[in-house]
């Protein structure tokens, strides 16, 4: 295949961080290159000079032949490079066909849109996709997966022969996913080049060419996908051999730390009726809607049950609440960190301590610093959250690192259950291993531990049990060697 794009000896520096390290790299025409590294590898910071977001201090950009100092995003469009990040940046108000035809009403001519034109720019961009979208929807009111066709249609609009794909994946469903792959693999036909970025290692194995390891701004290697498998794309990414394994088998007699017995919510779930022991890692499996997480946010009093009994230690409790909750020994890690777990602009360690402010209340009622300090540093060494200081802004933080904090945060109420909600989405491969071996960390100290995760790898890996939810029921409950991601996926499809 023909050379499209060349990198040569790519550097960029931030005041005391080396994002880039005169880092060499191509990409063939019509080839699905997937980059793979932790946070902070400068995955984002390749992506962006590239398209010309950020200029390098030194090195080449050639691309069909021609050597670029730097590129601007504007020379970067024109050379048919596209870059669609996580959020999109797509114009929720406008219809899906004004949506994909944006760049052809920006530079109309004249003072009429011809809107019939418009239409057929959308139709042939999402036919070239074998997707289908109504074209006169409202985009804001569709599903994230059809806000992400149409950004990647209005890329070909543009007449795209490199897209750069910033974690397309993150947020969406496992039926969506398969979707997008296709995509891409309609974009390689038909000769687009595509630079694919993913924490999910699975995905990446499924649809790259070739992988690209960078770690510290620096080139590890690149890798054909049939030479390397999962966990030694981990070791590369970290340096670090990272060794899967779940809590110790539970005892029989260790004690029920929750009773939950015939639960149910109108439209939601019912019949509901399970335990949770001590030291044990339970996963709810199941596909969005499916009553998993409608069941976690009951026990979290964020949607209370109409009718049933939770029991905590043996004892009766009526959750309506999130404090009634957290007086029980039940906290939630939300799987949307940023909206319903920290206060971005705030400092780690007073996120951290925000969960445990009445116990350190000083005089007059007012917050002690030295002890929101004293607990903030304590936290950021106990979980490894990686910052020059417990200082700094929670939004300072890589995502991995977000969520740690977020684990602290309710790690300091010293609760008794814990509940995750996809603990791990949208983090790197070192962070998860973190992440996971904290929750084997309180398992084995007698927290119970409640996980519910898109990931079924995760849940095979991580759980003593896998509770599996449809149609607000629990269909199926599988133990020790029964847990496998085979068995968890044909149960949670089967009526698919």
């Amino acid at each position: 295949m023909a050379e499209l794009i060349r990198l040569e000896g790519l550097s960029k520096r931030y005041i005391a961080t080396q994002a880039l390290d005169h880092v060499d790299l191509s990409i063939a025409a019509g080839e699905v290159l997937c980059i793979a590294g932790t946070n902070g590898s400068g995955k984002s910071t390749l992506m962006k000079c590239i398209c010309g977001a950020e200029e390098p201090d030194s090195g080449n950009i050639v691309f069909d032949g021609h050597a670029y100092k730097r590129l601007s995003p504007s020379q970067a469009m024109r050379l048919g490079i596209q870059i669609i990040y996580q959020d999109l940046a797509i114009f929720p108000d406008l219809t899906v066909a004004e949506n994909i035809a944006f760049h052809e009403i920006q530079h109309r001519k004249g003072l009429w849109v011809d809107w019939k034109a418009c239409r057929k720019t959308a139709e042939e961009a999402l036919a070239s996709l074998g997707a289908k979208l109504p074209l006169d929807a409202r985009l804001g009111d569709l599903s994230f997966g059809a806000k992400q066709t149409t950004a990647i249609a209005r890329a070909l609009t543009q007449e795209c022969r490199l897209l750069i794909m910033d974690e397309p994946t993150s947020a969406l469903p496992a039926r969506d996913v398969e979707q997008l792959l296709a995509m891409v693999r309609r974009l390689k036909e038909r000769g687009i080049s595509v630079i694919f970025v993913s924490h999910k290692l699975d995905e990446v194995f499924e649809i790259a060419d070739r992988i690209y390891v960078l770690r510290d701004g620096k080139e590890v290697g690149e890798y054909a996908p049939a030479d390397i498998d999962v966990s030694e794309l981990g070791f590369l990414m970290t340096g670090v051999r990272v060794v899967a394994g779940k809590s110790d088998e539970v005892r029989a007699d260790a004690p029920v730390l929750l009773e939950v017995q015939d639960l149910q919510r109108d439209g939601q779930y019912r019949d509901l009726s399970f335990a949770l022991r001590a030291g044990e890692v339970l996963g709810f499996a199941g596909l969005t809607g499916s009553g998993r997480t409608e069941t976690a946010l009951s026990l979290f009093g964020l949607n209370p049950a109409k009718s049933g009994r939770v029991l905590v230690d043996g004892k009766e409790l009526r959750i309506t609440s999130p404090q009634d909750a957290v007086r029980a020994g039940i906290v939630l890690v939300s799987e949307d960190r940023a909206s319903q777990g920290l206060f971005g602009r705030k400092p780690i360690r007073m996120n951290i301590a925000s969960s445990i402010y009445e116990r350190i209340k000083g005089s007059l009622s007012l917050i002690s610093s030295d002890k929101e300090a004293t607990i903030g540093d304590e936290w950021v060494t106990k979980v490894r959250v990686k910052t020059p200081s417990a200082a700094e802004a929670v939004q300072s933080l890589s995502g991995g690192n977000q969520q740690k904090v977020v684990l602290a945060k309710w790690l300091a109420t010293e609760p008794k259950i814990l509940i995750l909600d996809n603990p791990t989405a949208g983090i790197d491969v070192g962070s998860k291993a973190e992440i996971h071996e904290i929750v084997q960390t309180l398992a084995r100290e007698g927290c119970g531990v409640i996980m519910i995760s898109d990931d079924i790898d995760e849940l095979a890996m991580s759980c003593n049990r896998v509770l599996v939810f449809r149609t607000g029921r629990i269909v199926e409950e599988f133990s020790g060697p029964e847990i496998t991601s085979g068995r968890i996926a044909a149960t949670i499809r089967q009526d698919d």
